[in-house]
């Protein structure tokens, strides 16, 4: 799908919800997501078959590396220690942090390449260079690529087209600085809906409390990286409460069905319109559902591939929060098991993850068409924004 001129929409107004746990429906706004069963396997196009193959033939250490999504130590440089560990493991993906980079250096650049040959030295596949740029307070780079405050959009008011198509130039914009630096994902935009019970976590981070802009809002934001060549991932499906993940214990989103669907609604939207590359799984724990956090629940991944009709790569928040206590490698394993493509790893516990992954293959716990499915879905990605896989 491609982005082209103004979006025309209708302007709606927002009702007052009677519902205190999630955002009311605005008169004319469209009815939460129907209960539809798509087709639950990616697009089978050309990328998606070529990084099957591929797949099919790595072996079970360099198979498991790819679903592994790992931050690095370092800053503007690469130190040996961490270059070994990137030669001995390969990740799928590197995410950079503001430790790693000084906002605006161009030095950003030389790093981000220098992890990128060494991964493809190791491996023959190149990584994803991910960061967090968001916008507002959520961003690892400033200068031309930074974005304003999601919220911001909402609060101008006045034009719906016009408000999106700003969101859409300015991510252009942000997103040709970024794969200039060398950023190939972006682990945004934000999709939840503003609303009392998850405002003092998100704050500035939404498009709002209307879950048609916000999921109009978060569609253009993609569109725009994508014009950019940078890949984008909607978060956190299925949505968060008032409490911080990083520092709560469980969080438990105690929906009715009505309540979650308008939670789900902007995914819903912003999946149809934009097609991003990836979807991030929150760790909250749906009741309706399993009680068990997103980022470990088959239902939620179920809900994704059937429901939504998403083919991407589905990510799953760090299980380094305090919200999904227990070992890090036994929940990484957990949630690829339970449909997760990706998982994220620190540099002290990368290969306690990557170690898990591999046993569990090598023993059958982890079937390895499940794996393969996983790493197909992310190199089919990688070839969609221009990354090399080598045969």
């Amino acid at each position: 799908m491609t982005f082209s001129g103004r979006f025309f929409f209708v302007c709606l107004l927002l009702l007052p919800g009677t519902v205190c746990f999630a955002p009311g429906q605005g008169a004319g706004e469209e009815a939460p997501p129907a209960r539809t069963a798509p087709p639950q396997t990616p697009v089978q196009d050309g990328a998606f078959l070529r990084a099957s193959s591929i797949a099919s033939r790595l072996d079970t250490d360099r198979l498991a590396a790819q679903l592994i999504l790992s931050a690095v130590d370092g800053r503007e440089t690469l130190p040996e220690k961490t270059r070994a560990l990137l030669m001995e493991i390969p990740p799928g993906g590197i995410m950079l942090f503001r430790y790693n980079v000084n906002a605006g250096s161009a030095r950003a650049a030389a790093l981000a390449g220098r992890i990128r040959e060494t991964v493809r030295e190791a491996s023959g596949i190149d990584p994803f260079i991910a960061a967090d740029q968001e916008g507002g307070d959520i961003q690892r780079f400033g200068g031309a690529a930074s974005l304003p405050p999601p919220l911001s959009y909402w609060e101008r008011g006045g034009d719906r087209a016009g408000l999106f198509e700003d969101i859409a130039l300015d991510a252009e914009k942000a997103g040709g600085e970024l794969r200039r630096l060398g950023i190939s994902l972006n682990l945004a935009p934000v999709t939840e809906t503003l609303y009392g019970g998850n405002e003092t976590f998100l704050k500035t981070r939404s498009y709002g409390p209307d879950g048609d802009f916000s999921g109009r809002g978060a569609a253009a934001f993609v569109l725009g990286m994508k014009r950019a060549g940078v890949a984008s991932t909607l978060k956190h499906f299925p949505g968060n409460t008032a409490l911080d993940p990083h520092r709560a214990g469980k969080v438990i989103l105690q929906a009715n069905e009505a309540e979650l669907d308008r939670m789900i609604f902007p995914f819903k939207k912003a999946i149809a319109e934009s097609e991003p590359a990836a979807v991030m799984l929150s760790h909250a724990a749906v009741a309706l559902w399993d009680n068990r956090p997103a980022s470990l629940s088959s239902r939620a991944v179920e809900y994704l591939r059937g429901d939504l009709g998403f083919g991407g790569i589905i990510i799953a928040d760090d299980f380094s929060m305090a919200a999904v206590p227990g070992p890090v490698e036994q929940r990484s394993l957990e949630a690829v098991m339970a449909g997760v493509d990706m998982v994220m790893a620190w540099p002290g516990n990368i290969r306690a993850i990557h170690g898990a992954l591999v046993s569990a293959l090598r023993t059958g716990t982890l079937d390895r068409k499940r794996a393969e499915q996983a790493a197909s879905r992310i190199m089919a990605e990688k070839l969609r924004y221009g990354l090399v896989l080598r045969e």
